[in-house]
């Protein structure tokens, strides 16, 4: 082997080494996933993937008071869903997908939202039906990337569905930096390693003057997931809710 060969090869070992096995370690493992609608737990990646199965569930953000059916084609994956709910993961085929959302009950109803999305085998979805810009639903449809965080960090997202809130700041109660600046209203973000805590996550206002604010508790642990879902206040339309998702790599 030629020195050149050599030195490229030991730099894709030290690749698979930083990258790879991390890899293998979260594709192997079952997913523990926890919020205030309950807690369920599905197979590995790996596992998914032997079945030719892809794995999606629904977050319904809209605080219309109605409830929703969610369709892939034909296939009635949710039923009467409502608003904060979040379903377990469920398997699907690996395929490309006409998604729709529909009023709960309403099979042959025109869809009040839509998405085309191609779903890879052994990967995890999550549907997000949050409000639109006119008076029906937005569906996202977004890849749920489980790759292991740094060493000692955990992983947090955020979902911003809280209608006429403007843009946000996401931070620890307290802390002189935030952990997520500049979030537009129907934004979905990439994941960020954070430091590990337990307290309030304050929802501010990016502007001064903003009146938006909105609290809740978290207990984020190392080498787990977490998605922060913003959604509008009934009660108080200058204001926000937010609640989290946790996911949790088991073997």
């Amino acid at each position: 082997m030629s020195m050149r060969a050599y030195s490229a090869a030991a730099f894709l070992a030290v690749a698979c080494i930083a990258t790879g096995c991390d890899r293998t370690e979260t594709s192997s493992a079952k997913i523990t996933s926890s919020s205030p609608a309950g807690t369920s737990t599905v197979p590995s990646s790996d596992a998914a993937k032997q079945r030719d199965d892809a794995l999606v569930r629904v977050v319904h953000a809209v605080p219309s008071g109605t409830t929703f059916d969610l369709f892939a084609g034909d296939l009635l994956l949710f039923d009467a869903l409502g608003f904060k709910t979040v379903t377990p993961y469920r398997a699907v085929d690996g395929k490309r997908y006409a998604f729709a959302l529909r009023p709960a009950g309403m099979t042959q109803a025109k869809p009040l939202s839509s998405n085309t999305e191609d779903l890879k085998d052994g990967n995890f979805y999550t549907a997000i039906a949050m409000p639109g810009d006119g008076h029906g639903p937005l569906l996202r449809v977004v890849n749920d990337h489980l790759d292991a965080p740094a060493d000692g960090k955990a992983r947090l997202r955020v979902v911003h569905a809280g209608t006429d809130a403007g843009i946000v700041d996401v931070r620890a109660a307290g802390a002189p930096n935030v952990l997520f600046d500049d979030i537009e209203y129907q934004t979905v973000s990439d994941y960020k390693d954070v430091a590990p805590m337990n307290g309030q996550i304050e929802v501010v206002g990016a502007a001064a003057a903003a009146p938006i604010d909105a609290t809740t508790t978290a207990h984020l642990e190392a080498g787990r997931f977490y998605t922060l879902v913003i959604v509008a206040n009934a009660a108080a339309p200058t204001k926000v809710d937010a609640f989290l998702i946790e996911d949790k790599l088991s073997p």
